[in-house]
């Protein structure tokens, strides 16, 4: 039988399913630094909106009369950018775009404009070998991540 503190540990587990060690770190350093600014009892509603509100200053900007765009996901090589029109679409294809630290511009989030973007660059051998078997908008089924995004968390910067 299980304790209290091993069910909420197993429920916690749970939501880390299909992510990578290195994912899982990152974000439990995140909730320890966080959680060093409140006091016990966990204010569960004052953290979510400390959150909400830093997030929302960040990552979401109007694009004149076209409707918002906000960062839903990033690493070292790329930010991806999710478009939500004003008008509804009907067709159901996701507006993606995204920018690089040297190519800060919204950018269609396309197999042909990142390798486009990535040219000339280390990254440019493992795009092409991971483009002959995927799409840029794949996503991994269990966390609903990008696999792109994925494949370059785990290429060191530094590999030139």
């Amino acid at each position: 039988m299980n304790t209290y503190q091993e069910k909420t540990i197993l429920s916690v587990i749970k939501l880390f399913d299909g992510m990578y060690t290195y994912q899982v770190y990152d974000i439990l350093q995140k909730i320890e630094e966080l959680l060093c600014d409140y006091t016990s009892p966990i204010p569960y509603k004052d953290i979510k909106h400390a959150i909400e509100t830093t997030s929302k200053k960040d990552v979401i900007t109007t694009i004149h009369s076209y409707g918002c765009y906000s960062l839903e996901d990033e690493c070292q090589y790329i930010k991806i950018y999710t478009i939500s029109p004003l008008l509804p679409t009907f067709l159901g294809e996701e507006s993606i775009y995204f920018t690089t630290p040297k190519h800060p511009e919204l950018t269609p989030y396309t197999n042909a404009e990142v390798q486009k973007t990535f040219a000339n660059t280390h990254l440019e051998p493992i795009l092409t070998h991971f483009f002959k078997t995927n799409n840029a908008k794949k996503r991994n089924p269990k966390t609903k991540r990008l696999i792109l995004l994925e494949l370059l968390d785990r290429i060191d910067p530094e590999e030139k």
